[in-house]
């Protein structure tokens, strides 16, 4: 019967512990990320009846160029570039691009030096006393190299990338909702400034009806045609009327301030068109319930996800000893001369672990807290997804309704409109007096500001839509950082 002897080569033994960790090197703690289960409807219930291939292409586009205004192109490129909060989100992607290099480095060896020079007084009246002539000083030089190298047997450290991984993803994710949000404020604030610019002007003409009937009422009374009643309330209407011109102006001003700290301008007036100019963008039909998957939101809460779950395993590898190879090798001697001699060298090559035996509940409290944690971000990635369906089907109703709105609007301005005209001919050929005009146009004014509330309501509504269905998911990013790229430099 053949002896069977212990292997006593260290080469041999180096090569049965690489055999028996490569073996387990495969193995990797907590579980595997799994979208949670969502249920969508096929399409929404207020999207018009169309191809539904048409949608991603019309919606995955610089929207708010549809328009057709240069002026707020050129607000919405500054809004990208200059945005202080957009900025900001810039530098966090950075950030935590640099802590995802941090965190694959963990897995990599890491090689240092070390100098030393000491010099020790030694105590004369030891047990042993110096030998005859030998000073009671002792002289140290030291200069090594190391190599320490963690082994991620049980996938710790893989977990760790896969959560930095996932946290960048959420940090890109959370820049561009930023980026979106703030160009649906910007649009939605500078159509807000056509809007005011229009109530602006058709307020300026009713002061000029008031002044108009005041020197009617004005001049009767001084004919001698009427009492000083009518002329007291045409002054009062045309007063209440002209004190509301400053007021308009000073919200204006103040609208423009915003916009342009909003795009990283100092304040002041800000060029544009009119909102009658505006081309209204196109609303894609049949939309897929399943285009809300592109909404940065959403795709920020489930890498967070992601990140959480990938967490777990980081903890419950935490039960397992850390294995690691260390390697030191230099030179030591206690002459300076003598340092670069073969014969100072040292050097030590091992395998160490370390395990926890007892550590009062700590690393099962880890764990369960990473299971609550993950358990919280799949309640929230399911919260934003309810939240985005409800978005784009509030959107899309309100979108229809206004539309009926406007239509009944602009019918109303028309019939205003054939009023304001019969009243002048009225007027022309001495059947009425001026104040049935100055009446006409009265009523004309009220229904234009009407008329232009419902027109800036319409495309507002337009705005919020897009950004509902999260428009524009795949344009490049126009902020002033550019994407991040992992180093992996030291």
């Amino acid at each position: 019967m053949p002896v069977i002897r212990p292997l006593r080569s260290p080469v041999a033994l180096a090569a049965a512990a690489f055999a028996a960790l490569a073996a387990l090197s495969g193995c990797t703690t907590g579980p595997d990320y799994r979208r949670p289960e969502v249920e969508l409807p096929a399409s929404y219930a207020a999207a018009a009846s169309a191809p539904q291939a048409a949608a991603p292409q019309v919606l995955d586009t610089a929207w708010w160029s549809a328009f057709g205004d240069p002026q707020l192109d050129t607000l919405v490129r500054d809004v990208l570039a200059n945005n202080p909060d957009i900025r900001i989100a810039a530098h966090r992607v950075e950030q935590l691009d640099a802590y995802l290099q941090i965190s694959r480095s963990e897995g990599m060896p890491q090689v240092g030096y070390e100098g030393q020079r000491t010099r020790d007084t030694l105590s004369e009246n030891r047990q042993q006393p110096l030998n005859r002539g030998t000073l009671p000083v002792d002289n140290n030089y030291t200069i090594s190299g190391a190599i320490r190298w963690e082994l991620d047997v049980w996938g710790k450290l893989r977990r760790a990338d896969e959560s930095a991984v996932a946290n960048l993803m959420a940090g890109q994710e959370g820049r561009r909702a930023l980026e979106m949000a703030m160009v649906a404020k910007a649009a939605s604030g500078y159509l807000r400034l056509l809007s005011l610019d229009r109530e602006l002007e058709l307020l300026e003409r009713s002061v000029q009806v008031e002044a108009d009937t005041l020197a009617l009422a004005q001049s009767r009374y001084d004919n001698g045609g009427s009492s000083e009643l009518p002329v007291l309330h045409a002054r009062s209407q045309w007063q209440q009327r002209a004190a509301e011109v400053p007021a308009k102006q000073a919200e204006i001003a103040a609208l423009e301030n915003a916009l342009g700290a909003l795009a990283g301008r100092n304040p002041g007036a800000l060029p544009r068109g009119t909102l009658q100019a505006l081309k209204l963008p196109v609303v894609p039909g049949g939309l897929p319930a399943d285009l809300l998957a592109q909404r940065p939101d959403v795709r920020e809460r489930e890498q967070a996800l992601i990140s959480a779950n990938a967490r777990i395993g980081v903890a419950k590898a935490e039960f397992y000893p850390t294995i690691g190879l260390t390697s030191s090798s230099g030179f030591a001697s206690t002459e300076l001369g003598t340092l670069d001699k073969l014969t100072s060298n040292f050097g030590s090559f091992g395998l160490s672990f370390f395990g926890p035996i007892f550590t009062s509940g700590r690393l099962t409290g880890q764990v369960r807290e990473a299971e609550a944690q993950q358990r919280q971000a799949a309640v929230e990635f399911l919260k934003s997804v309810q939240t985005a369906l409800h978005e784009v089907q509030d959107a899309l109703v309100s979108r229809q309704k206004i539309e009926t709105q406007m239509a009944l609007r602009d019918e109303n301005v028309a019939v205003l409109v054939r009023q304001r005209d019969v009243a002048q001919r009225r007027y022309e050929l001495g059947r009425d007096d001026y104040f049935q005009v100055l009446d006409a146009e009265r009523s004309l004014a009220s229904g234009e500001q009407l008329q232009n509330q419902t027109r800036y309501a319409r495309a507002d509504a337009l705005v919020s839509l897009y950004k509902a269905l999260g428009g524009g998911w795949s344009l490049p990013a126009v902020t002033a950082s550019t994407a991040p790229t992992t180093a992996t430099s030291r």
